[in-house]
C-alpha cells in the first residue's frame, strides 16, 4: 500500500512538473525545493543573496542579454515570477538544457523530490 502510494505521488509530481513554467531547483537534500519562476523570499535567498544565480549564470553559453534578463527579474527590485517565466517558456530547448546543466555544475538538483 505504501508503495503504491508512494508511486501515486511521484506521478502526480512529474505530471504537474510537466505543465510548469519552469523546474525545481534544489541545494541540499533535506533542503528545500524552489521554481526558478517563484516569487518566494525563500528561493531569493537561495538563489538571489547566496550569488549562486550569477555563478549559475556565468557556467551557461546563453546571451549576455538573455542573462541579464533572468537576474533582473529573478534577483532585482523589479523581481517578476511571470517575467522569469515567460523568459524560459521563450528559451529553446538548447537553452533550456544549458541553464539545468549550469545548476547541477553548482551544486543543485533539478526536479528532485525528497522521500
Amino acid at each position: 500500500m505504501r508503495i503504491l502510494l508512494f508511486v501515486s505521488i511521484v506521478a502526480m509530481v512529474f505530471v504537474a512538473s510537466a505543465c510548469t513554467d519552469t523546474f525545481l531547483v534544489y541545494k541540499d537534500r533535506e533542503g528545500h525545493g524552489y521554481f526558478v519562476g517563484s516569487n518566494s523570499k525563500a528561493k531569493y535567498d537561495m538563489l538571489c543573496a547566496s550569488g549562486d544565480l550569477e555563478r549559475v549564470l556565468l557556467d551557461t553559453h546563453l546571451n549576455t542579454e538573455l542573462k541579464d534578463s533572468l537576474y533582473q527579474y529573478s534577483c532585482s527590485a523589479s523581481r517578476s515570477g511571470e517575467k522569469v517565466k515567460q523568459i524560459y517558456a521563450s528559451m529553446t530547448v538548447e537553452q533550456r538544457k544549458d541553464i539545468k546543466h549550469a545548476f547541477r555544475k553548482n551544486g543543485y538538483w533539478i526536479n528532485y523530490l525528497p522521500c
